[in-house]
């Protein structure tokens, strides 16, 4: 699916499993999971397990993207913080993950980093962990979360996919991360039999996409006669991811590419 020699952009299923590692080469665990902030499509935190490293493995931790690099040819992610920080970190149990930006805002403040969503360029605000006190704010309960600011890759993956008339037109097969800048670069869906379309995969950007938690489902908000006339990919053979190949499909759907501005002409299709 994807080159992994010295990619740009992984699968979030590739990712998904792959081992977290320190500066001398330590092994402290894998990466568990990936939590969308379905707004953005940003990749919130990525949820780690540490196995029985420093005494912390029956929790989860929650670790901002910034923190972690991929070495391709380990097959690892660097983990870029400090032991003494780690042991310090506060986890989450397995069944209350943060599903919330304000739960979530006291883990970027502890490990030296400013929440994504309060600045435009993210960057490090002081020294990791000198926030100690400052914890995940949880309510140990599950009540409130009918509409989180967060979902898991693997939630989202497989949820069906339904226009505005509320036709069932196919479901999510993958997402596609952008590692520099931490977000979903684009959704891969499959269509089913509809418009005939069902023997290909079709790159939709983020933003076209609609969470309908309690239905559910995503909204897909493109005419019928713009998927159409797109350019899917055949299931097993993925396009080389670019950042030049999504100017393309972003365009062509009406959207500016999420590394320039939010959004161009609100015509889909448009080239």
């Amino acid at each position: 699916m994807a080159d992994r020699d010295n990619p740009d952009f992984l699968s979030a299923g590739t990712i998904k499993g792959d081992k977290v590692v320190n500066r001398t080469g330590e092994e402290l665990g894998k990466i568990e999971e990936l939590m969308i902030d379905l707004q953005s499509g940003r990749i919130a935190y990525a949820v780690l397990s540490f196995g029985g490293f420093l005494g912390m493995g029956d929790k989860l931790f929650a670790i901002p993207w910034q923190t972690l690099s991929l070495r391709p040819h380990e097959h690892a992610f660097l983990l870029d913080i400090p032991k003494d920080v780690l042991e310090k970190a506060e986890g989450f149990e397995k069944e209350n993950w943060p599903l919330t930006r304000e739960e979530l805002a006291g883990t970027y403040t502890y490990y030296g980093y400013q929440p994504y969503w309060q600045t435009a360029v993210t960057g490090q605000t002081g020294m990791p962990g000198e926030a100690g006190s400052e914890k995940i704010a949880r309510t140990g309960t599950m009540a409130g979360r009918d509409n989180p600011d967060f979902l898991s890759a693997s939630t989202i993956k497989g949820d069906k996919v339904v226009n505005r008339a509320g036709e069932d037109l196919g479901k999510i097969e993958e997402l596609m991360i952008d590692l520099e800048d931490g977000r979903v670069a684009y959704a891969a869906l499959s269509f089913g039999g509809f418009l005939g379309l069902g023997s290909k995969l079709f790159a939709i950007p983020w933003q076209a996409l609609e969470m309908k938690l309690h239905d559910h489902a995503i909204l897909l908000d493109i005419p019928k006669d713009v998927l159409k006339k797109a350019e899917g990919f055949d299931k097993d053979h993925w396009p080389v991811t670019t950042r030049e190949w999504l100017s393309t499909m972003y365009s062509y759907y009406g959207y500016q590419p999420y590394w320039q501005a939010q959004r161009i002409e609100n015509r889909p299709g448009n080239l």
